[in-house]
């Protein structure tokens, strides 16, 4: 199966790892087709390219009218191994997930169950109190819980990605889940009731996390892998798209915005750029062909690629330059309701050295006049000093398509000064940085990504983007 699979990924690994693991084992049945697709929100079409899968790997057979059947045969101790072979070489990822999702994932859960409809909250009161009705296993439950309000499928995304790498919240019980009383519930406003599910979800969490690291200190010596090779997390944003055309999109924006290929000159010829970013030249010319539909250069036959002094306008019929700008978006958003707690955390476990220099970065900005590079400095100061390798993956990711702005920002502002749209709250910021105040100098970053999250979906509309 290919790993750029869409959705029907999500279920076929769901599935894989209950069968792989034991909690469906040979001659049981998987829920019916009708009841996965209640389970995942997916149409029917998503869940059979899923079931045919496992189907093709051998895992269950697929029959008309009748349950998929569980026909992979492993006994106790093939369940075991198959367990510690997945586990064991991620131990330190999921400590450090367990940190990192207080930073990323409670604020985005919080803010989408804030934006429930009365009726949706009382369903969800519901299904508190009668966890048996909801018949879907916890993490399931809880994208549902923090996204749905969202409409950010960069959120969707980050989450389905480390469920993935986890894969032990599949295995979460229908039982083991808590059922609240009458009497727990009555007369708690929204914030406390959410505040009651996020301990809940955390002493659950905390639980799965104590059973399987005990079960990783057997396993390790069981299977003689103490010194297993660790397995990092990674964020693949790009599940269905052109990875390597995008993140070469933004490796030459941020060339042309750093200054290392001026307006005005032509970047280098397509086997140099072919060879200084190690992809190929059919690559290299699709990746050109996305920055003229952005308006940031002109390509002549037989001359070369002209950086333009000024954008052109973008290409908002290009499904690309679309795609592009919607990644852009949901960055910004989920930027700024994380980055707050995110920056605060990174001063606060980073070197003195390493916090000196953010000071001085920072104030080189002014003297400069390039405070609209404030995006750059402080996301890496994120992705190079963040102790959590969750965070700091997520945020690199963040920190290359957030350089997709750059022509939208040229675009909005004209003839403004594009270093006086950002210096005030800049200058604001370093002036906390430098008296030493985290909390204020995380609150001004947060202040600054919610300003342009704003101000570009406005110009967006303007243009009649799709948002």
């Amino acid at each position: 199966m290919k790993a750029d699979s869409g959705l029907n990924r999500l279920v076929y690994e769901y599935f894989e790892a209950r069968i792989l693991y034991g909690y469906y084992k040979y001659g049981e049945s998987l829920p019916s087709i009708k009841k996965i697709c209640q389970m995942f929100h997916l149409a029917q079409a998503t869940v059979r390219a899923a079931l045919t899968s496992l189907e093709n790997r051998g895992y269950i057979r697929v029959e008309p009218r009748k349950t998929p059947k569980v026909i992979y045969k492993a006994g106790p101790a093939g369940f075991r191994e198959n367990a510690a072979r997945y586990f064991v070489p991620r131990k330190m990822g999921i400590v450090d997930l367990a940190q990192s999702g207080k930073l990323l994932f409670e604020p985005l859960w919080r803010e989408g169950l804030n934006r429930w409809k009365d009726e949706e909250w009382e369903s969800l009161l519901y299904n508190m109190k009668h966890p048996e009705a909801g018949a879907v296993s916890m993490p399931v439950e809880f994208y549902i819980l923090a996204f749905r309000a969202l409409d950010n499928r960069l959120f969707l995304n980050l989450y389905w990605e480390t469920v993935r790498y986890i894969r032990f919240a599949y295995l979460s019980d229908q039982e083991s889940r808590k059922k609240f009383t009458d009497q727990e519930l009555d007369g708690l406003s929204r914030d406390d009731v959410i505040s009651l599910l996020g301990q809940s979800f955390e002493a659950s969490y905390g639980r799965a996390v104590t059973d399987l690291f005990s079960f990783i200190e057997q396993a390790q010596s069981e299977y003689g892998m103490e010194d297993a090779k660790q397995v990092p997390f990674y964020w693949n944003i790009y599940r269905q798209r052109p990875q390597l055309r995008y993140t070469l999109a933004s490796r030459i924006l941020w060339g042309i915005e750093k200054g290392i290929y001026p307006p005005g000159t032509y970047l280098p010829s397509l086997p140099r750029m072919a060879e200084h970013y190690e992809v190929s030249l059919n690559t290299v010319r699709r990746t050109l062909s996305i920055l003229d539909s952005m308006g940031m250069t002109r390509s002549f036959h037989g001359k070369g690629t002209l950086v333009l002094t000024e954008p052109e306008g973008v290409d908002l019929a290009n499904p690309e330059i679309r795609e592009g700008m919607k990644l852009y978006i949901e960055s910004l958003q989920l930027m700024m309701l994380t980055i707050k707690q995110v920056v605060l955390y990174t001063l606060e476990h980073a070197p003195a050295y390493v916090v000196e220099k953010l000071k001085h970065d920072v104030c080189q900005l002014r003297e400069e006049r390039k405070s609209y590079m404030a995006f750059e400095v402080v996301l890496g100061f994120i992705e190079q000093s963040c102790g959590l390798n969750l965070v700091k993956e997520c945020y690199k990711k963040l920190r290359e398509l957030i350089v997709w702005g750059y022509p939208i920002v040229l675009l909005r502002l004209k003839e403004r000064d594009i270093h006086m749209e950002y210096e005030g709250i800049v200058a604001l910021a370093g002036r906390h940085l430098q008296e030493g105040n985290a909390e204020a100098f995380s609150h001004d970053v947060k202040e600054l990504m919610g300003w342009e999250y704003q101000e570009v979906r406005m110009f967006l509309e303007h243009m009649g983007a799709p948002q």
